[in-house]
C-alpha cells in the first residue's frame, strides 16, 4: 500500500489496519488477469547453455472473468421498483451513469480480484456512481465479513503531479459520516486541495452509501478477511498447466516442420557456359540445413515428423476441464475447438448443477450490493418515500424459459397453481409484486370493458 494512503489512515485514527499480505495477493491476481506473469518465463539447458524461454499464453483469466460477468450484468438485468415516483427519480441516474455497462466492467474485476464496490455520491448536487475495484478498497471495520467502515481511494495524473482522492465512510453514533480529502503529490511533497464543505458530510442516517460486491467463495487464503477471493486464486497452477499445454502444441508445429539436411559437398556452385556461377541450392531457403561432409553418408537426407496434434489437443482439453471446474463453470465449461477456447454456456442449463448453485450465490451477493447502492442513492437525493426493489437476472442461460412458460400455463389452466405462482415461475416476480400486478391487470381489464360500445343488435344468427 502506498505511504500516502497509510499516512491518511493514521491521520484518521486507523493504525495497523492494512493487510499487506491480502493486498499482495490482489496484486498477484491482477498480474494474472492482465496476462503473462513471471511464471511464464523459464530456462532450458540445451547441452551448451541455458536458453531463456517464454510460454505462450491463452490469457484465460480475463476471458473467464468477462464471460462470468456477462452472466450477471447484461441487457436482460431488470431492476423493478414498487414505487413509480421513486423509480422516475432513480432510474435516470442509473442510465446517466451507464450502470449496466460499468457494473459489467467492474464485476469482471470483482471476479478477478475478489471484491468491488458501487459508491454513490453527489457532484455539485448531481448524483453519480463510482465503480471501485479491490485495489482501491480498504475495509476498516466489519462484522462477519459485512463491511461497516471503509475507505475508497484513487489517484490520477494531473498537470502538476499526482492527485489523490480519499473517500472514508464511518459510523459515528447513529449516522454515517463521510470524510473526503484531496491531496496533490509533486516532487515528493504533499499539498492539500481545498474541497470546501464536502470535506465532511453528516448523512443523518445509518444507510450505507456504498454497495460491496464479492465472489461467493470462502477466502480460504485469509479466513477472517472481509475481502473476497479471486475465482482463479486456487487455480494458478492449473492456469500455468493450460498455458504449458498450449505452448507445447504451438512448439509441436514450429519444431515439427520439414527439414532437408545436405552435406557441404552438395552445396557447391555450378558454372554455366558463360562463366556465371549459380548455387545448386537456394542459400536463403530455410528448409535446407548444411552439415559437414561425411564419407559414406547420403549427400541429401530428408527428415519429417508426425505431428501429435490430437494427443496434445486432448491434453489441453484435460487441463481446461480442471480449470473450468475450479472457476465455477463446471467440468465441461471451457472447450478448445477450431483453434480457440470458448465458454460452453449449454453446460449451465441444469438447475441441479454446481454451476447453477454457484451462480445463484453470486446473484444473492450482487443483489444486496445493488440494493445498498440504490437505497444509498435515494438517501443522498433526499427521497423520503418508502420503496422496495426487486432484481431479476437473465436466467435464459440456465433455464429453458419457453418450456417453463408452457408448463406454467398448463398448470394454471388446470387449476394446479394460482395466478401468483404463475407470475413467480414465468416472470420471476416476488409475491408482493405478483399480487400487485394481478390486481393492476384486473383493474385495467374492467376499464377496457367499460369503454366498449353497447349495442342492442344480436351477435350472430339464431
Amino acid at each position: 500500500m502506498e505511504k500516502i494512503v497509510k499516512d491518511y489512515l493514521t491521520e484518521m485514527g486507523y493504525t495497523d489496519i492494512i493487510d499487506e499480505s491480502q493486498l499482495n495477493k490482489i496484486g498477484e491476481w491482477l498480474n494474472w488477469y492482465k496476462g503473462k506473469t513471471k511464471a511464464h518465463t523459464y530456462k532450458i539447458y540445451n547441452g551448451s547453455k541455458y536458453i531463456t524461454c517464454e510460454l505462450k499464453s491463452l490469457n484465460l483469466p480475463s476471458q473467464i472473468c468477462n464471460d462470468k460477468s456477462d452472466f450477471i450484468f447484461n441487457e436482460k438485468l431488470d431492476i423493478t421498483f414498487d414505487n413509480k415516483n421513486v423509480e422516475n427519480q432513480i432510474r435516470p441516474v442509473l442510465e446517466a451513469n451507464k450502470f449496466i455497462e460499468n457494473a459489467n466492467k467492474l464485476h469482471q474485476l470483482t471476479e478477478a480480484l475478489g471484491t468491488g464496490a458501487f459508491v454513490p455520491y453527489l457532484d455539485n448536487g448531481t448524483p453519480k456512481i463510482d465503480f471501485v475495484n479491490a485495489i482501491n478498497i480498504v475495509p476498516l471495520t466489519y462484522d462477519n465479513e459485512d463491511i461497516i467502515d471503509v475507505l475508497f481511494w484513487s489517484k490520477k495524473k494531473v498537470k502538476d503531479g499526482i492527485e489523490y482522492y480519499f473517500n472514508l465512510h464511518k459510523i459515528e453514533g447513529e449516522e454515517y459520516v463521510i470524510y473526503n480529502k484531496k491531496q496533490l503529490e509533486k516532487n515528493g511533497s504533499i499539498t492539500a486541495i481545498d474541497i470546501g464543505e464536502s470535506a465532511e458530510i453528516k448523512t443523518g442516517s445509518k444507510t450505507k452509501k456504498f454497495g460491496i460486491d464479492k465472489t461467493p467463495e470462502v477466502n480460504n487464503l485469509f479466513i477472517n478477511s472481509p475481502y473476497g477471493i479471486s475465482i482463479f486464486a486456487n487455480a494458478l497452477d492449473i492456469l500455468l498447466s493450460v498455458d504449458r499445454a498450449y505452448d507445447t502444441l504451438d512448439n509441436e508445429i514450429k519444431l515439427g516442420k520439414k527439414r532437408v539436411y545436405i552435406q557441404a559437398g552438395a552445396t557447391k556452385f555450378n558454372t554455366d557456359s558463360n562463366g556465371n556461377i549459380t548455387p545448386v541450392f537456394d542459400v536463403d531457403d530455410i528448409a535446407y540445413y548444411q552439415v559437414p561432409d561425411e564419407e559414406g553418408k547420403e549427400y541429401i537426407k530428408e527428415s519429417s515428423f508426425d505431428l501429435r496434434i490430437d494427443e496434445l489437443t486432448k491434453a489441453l482439453q484435460t487441463q481446461l476441464n480442471l480449470l473450468s471446474k475450479k472457476v465455477g463453470l463446471g467440468t465441461n465449461g471451457l472447450r478448445f475447438e477450431n483453434g480457440e477456447v470458448y465458454t460452453n454456456t449449454t453446460n449451465v442449463m441444469s438447475t441441479n448443477s454446481d454451476v447453477y448453485r454457484r451462480l445463484k450465490k453470486q446473484e444473492n451477493i450482487t443483489t444486496n450490493a445493488i440494493k445498498d447502492l440504490i437505497y444509498g442513492l435515494a438517501d443522498l437525493m433526499g427521497i423520503k418515500e418508502k420503496f422496495d426493489i426487486s432484481i431479476f437476472y437473465d436466467d435464459s442461460i440456465i433455464e429453458d424459459t419457453k418450456e417453463i412458460r408452457t408448463q406454467a400455463q398448463l398448470e394454471l389452466n388446470t387449476g394446479l397453481i394460482s395466478k401468483t405462482q404463475y407470475y413467480r415461475d414465468v416472470y420471476k416476480m416476488d409475491d408482493k409484486t405478483a399480487k400487485k400486478f394481478i390486481k393492476q391487470m384486473a383493474k385495467e381489464k374492467e376499464e377496457e370493458l367499460a369503454l366498449e360500445p353497447i349495442t342492442d343488435e344480436p351477435e350472430g344468427e339464431f
